[in-house]
């Protein structure tokens, strides 16, 4: 008659709890890497859409242009409304695209890179200015358009945007 062999218990709780715990802090450490990139995000986003509306605001009761300019400096987005001293938006390393809208048809996103682009308003009616004859930017796509973004909607006609997510 065979005995039964007492090592062979399975698992006690304590190492069922241990294994519980150990794979909810790796879960935690994923989530909050998640958040932080979709938090810059929207940080980005919110710095870029009130400046947008800072500068078609300042452009029209003060009957100056004032320009939005989004560049890149020193490994960051810069933001900038007329004269005023830059912003930084969030690092260059979550990129910002645009898109232009000519002849009818949307262009695919271009990345914003050196000196970007600038985006100027009417002074009597709010209106984006054209970039080139018949030319006007569209959207702004803040971060990956495969992954985690923002995208801020530019209505020519009237210098009005707004903001959507993925």
């Amino acid at each position: 008659m065979r005995k039964p062999n007492k090592d062979n218990r399975g698992v006690t709780l304590i190492e069922l709890i241990m294994v519980v715990a150990i794979i909810g802090v790796l879960i935690g450490i994923m989530v909050a890497g998640f958040s932080l990139g979709r938090s810059k995000v929207g940080a980005a986003t919110n710095l870029i859409d009130s400046s947008l509306t800072q500068a078609r605001n300042y452009t029209m009761t003060r009957v100056i242009n004032y320009d939005f300019r989004l560049y890149v400096d020193d490994g960051y987005y810069m933001v900038q409304v007329g004269g005023q001293d830059a912003e930084k938006a969030m690092e260059a390393k979550i990129p910002i695209y645009y898109k232009t809208y000519a002849g009818g048809h949307e262009s695919g996103w271009t990345e914003v890179t050196g000196s970007g682009i600038t985006i100027a308003f009417s002074e009597s009616s709010g209106a984006m200015k054209q970039i080139s004859p018949n030319t006007y930017y569209s959207k702004l796509c803040i971060g990956n358009p495969s992954g985690t973004y923002k995208v801020i909607t530019l209505i020519f006609e009237t210098g009005k945007h707004y903001v959507g997510e993925n």
